[in-house]
């Protein structure tokens, strides 16, 4: 049978699968391909690996099997299966697919509650397949684009944010900032990061009255 993709970054990922040896020496592997073979054989994509496999003894019991893949394309869906053989036969299992994550995907969105001292910024990430945290940048000078290194961090404390989860569907985001200048003109801009790596929002900007 073959298993859920495990330890997935955007060009790794680990394949899984089990096989019961039926009783004589047997073998486990896996193919994988970015197009769907429809049904599993032992011809299409990428053998992992590439030759040889996972000895599973020749019990009568099930063996669970797995092999850590590379170079995968982030971004990108694949198609796998799990095959085992024996001096009997081969066998195969179903084909399953995962996407391998991608830099997380943000759009700045217009500040809210602004009074002379507080405001409320607003965005929404895509995590892209993996778990993603989120925050913004912000700052009296224009950074011409978004960048992690300008004016200050909200909120302030590295590697803390808002939690956007692993999913593949936008999720929005907000952040209050205090001590903000009355009649000031501030810039700020959406950020998130991932295992793949970070993404950067369009930069906006609003006016404390």
């Amino acid at each position: 049978s073959t298993g859920s993709a495990t330890t997935l970054t955007g060009a790794t990922a680990t394949l899984n699968g089990s096989a019961n040896p039926r009783g004589a020496a047997a073998t486990g592997w896996f193919r994988y391909a970015t197009v769907s073979p429809g049904t599993c054989d032992d011809v299409f994509g990428t053998r992992a690996p590439a030759s040889g496999g996972t000895a599973l003894g020749s019990g009568n019991t099930g063996i669970a099997f797995s092999e850590p893949i590379t170079g995968l394309v982030p971004g990108t869906t694949y198609y796998y299966c799990a095959l085992s053989q024996n001096s009997v036969g081969l066998s195969i299992g179903s084909v399953q697919s995962f996407l391998a994550p991608n830099v997380p995907t943000l759009v700045t969105q217009a500040a809210s509650s602004i009074t002379g001292t507080t405001a409320v910024l607003n965005g929404s990430g895509n995590p892209n397949g993996a778990s993603t945290i989120g925050w913004y940048r912000y700052s009296t000078t224009n950074p011409g684009t978004c960048n992690d290194s300008f004016g200050t961090r909200a909120p302030v404390t590295a590697g803390t944010g808002t939690s956007l989860s692993f999913g593949t569907s936008p999720v929005g985001y907000t952040q209050s900032l205090s001590g903000l200048t009355p009649g000031a003109t501030y810039f700020f801009c959406a950020i998130a990061s991932n295992v793949v790596g970070t993404g950067l929002g369009n930069v906006l900007q609003f006016t404390t009255p």
